[in-house]
């Protein structure tokens, strides 16, 4: 279970190295995360996406990488855009990818709790 997925911080590492692989002085970002502290990625996801990172780095025209992740499912499914900006800051080319994020609930926070007072409305009705 170990290698089948990745950390977040790893994810993060990983896909700048992918940008930066081909040439160090290439530009990097990645958004839509801010709020997310904890959680794994798929790590075969995360193999496509550095792949694809690399495809975008081979067009010579392609100064700078921005990667912004944007929810399908809030907390599940996330859309990974891959954008390849040119040097006068104009996107040549994008890749869309799916990524699932698993976060841990807010079960984990309850184990061997004694007594919890939910006062969560109930979203079913």
């Amino acid at each position: 279970m170990k290698f089948m997925h990745t950390r977040l911080p790893d994810f993060y590492t990983k896909i700048e190295a992918a940008a930066k692989k081909r040439n160090p002085e290439t530009g990097f970002s990645v958004s839509g995360l801010e709020n997310v502290k904890t959680a794994k990625l798929a790590s075969l996801r995360v193999g496509r996406v550095e792949d694809e990172i690399s495809e975008i780095t081979e067009d010579d025209d392609i100064k700078k990488v921005e990667v912004v992740l944007t929810t399908d499912n809030p907390e599940t499914l996330y859309t990974v855009v891959i954008k390849g900006i040119q040097e006068d800051g104009t996107c040549k080319k994008v890749i869309l990818e799916n990524m699932m994020l698993s976060a841990p609930t807010v079960e984990t926070h309850l184990f061997g709790v004694k007594e919890v007072i939910d006062r969560r409305t109930n979203i079913k009705k």
